[in-house]
């Protein structure tokens, strides 16, 4: 997920959004601001847990001076190899904050005014994709990869890889490649076509345009949009030396990719096999299941919780502050 955009804290909810006394530390905490705020929501009784959301965090060489093993009393993580980035203390569970992607918000069929305009049954199909209404015909294509302006998330999505294999795609195969949100001053290369950033529902149209979601990246903690490809019953083609999202990879959803070499016979099988991976998500993933999984770690923690079916993680400010112990 892109963390480094946002504050590094994720309160813990119940179901209804009731605030529950623990907080997910998603990032380095890094600013003064997110200093104080730590010591606010520690002041406010709450508890932590850490969440592998940023590249390669809490791993030597992606935190600052912090203990974050000291700090958090436990770990959502994706990777795998845990022991190679996280503290030795704690309990842990294989938990990406993408696993929360809700497919009833991402449904190819409730994608506002560039839905798509009839209902397919089965598993996604081999062949062009029927383009969403109004979706503007310069943004359909059959491969499609969402990458960065920013340096970090051009480190985050692995530009430069990317952009040999998808030219490599183009050149070799024909199809329509589509690079949303292109570096500033990425080279054009034939057949590759480069577009600004686009708002979410937008994207997601797109997206569910494409006959495969490509992703090049390795550092890559929690990839949302690979989540929402697949919630948009699209295919992935996966770097297989991501560090997360690695799990969403199996023939129900796509395929692994290792590198300029093996990229275009990849594209070729992810576009060509007919997959679930809408069907694989839900039956996998979403707010519930994710849900349930953290409740369980944070439970083994703090046995008073009430009782509950799952958690939810909400933005920090949008939930109400709890008061601290002893006051009202």
């Amino acid at each position: 997920m892109d963390s480094a955009s946002g504050a590094p804290f994720l309160r813990v909810t119940g179901p209804g959004g009731e605030p529950l006394p623990w907080v997910v530390v998603r990032a380095p905490v890094v600013t003064r601001a997110q200093h104080v705020r730590l010591n606010q929501l520690a002041d406010e009784g709450c508890r932590f847990v850490g969440a592998t959301s940023h590249l390669g965090f809490p791993g030597a060489g992606f935190r600052d001076e912090r203990d974050y093993g000291l700090l958090c009393e436990g770990w959502l993580h994706c990777f795998r190899d845990p022991d190679r980035f996280l503290p030795p203390n704690g309990p842990r569970a294989l938990v990406s904050e993408s696993d929360f992607t809700d497919p009833r918000r991402v449904d190819p069929y409730r994608l506002g005014p560039y839905r798509l305009g009839s209902h397919r049954c089965g598993p996604h199909r081999a062949g062009p994709r029927p383009a969403p209404r109004g979706l503007p015909p310069e943004l359909v294509a059959d491969v499609v990869h969402v990458s960065g302006a920013e340096p970090w998330r051009q480190r985050a999505k692995n530009w430069p890889l990317g952009a040999r294999c998808l030219g490599r795609v183009a050149g070799e195969t024909g199809l329509r490649v589509l690079v949303v949100d292109a570096p500033p001053g990425a080279d054009p290369r034939p057949g590759v076509r480069l577009t600004g950033p686009l708002e979410w529902p937008l994207l997601l149209a797109v997206i569910a345009a494409a006959r495969c979601l490509f992703v090049p990246a390795v550092l890559d903690a929690s990839p949302r949009v690979l989540a929402e490809a697949l919630c948009l019953d699209v295919p992935v083609v996966v770097n297989r030396a991501i560090l997360g999202g690695w799990q969403y990879v199996n023939p129900f959803t796509g395929v692994f990719f290792d590198g300029v070499d093996d990229v275009v016979p990849a594209v070729l099988e992810a576009v060509g096999t007919a997959a679930r991976p809408r069907t694989w998500f839900m039956a996998h993933h979403g707010p519930a299941r994710a849900g349930a999984r953290v409740l369980r770690l944070l439970r083994g923690l703090d046995p008073s919780l009430p009782a509950l079916s799952h958690v939810l993680l909400a933005p920090d400010r949008d939930v109400p502050e709890r008061a601290a112990p002893g006051t009202r």
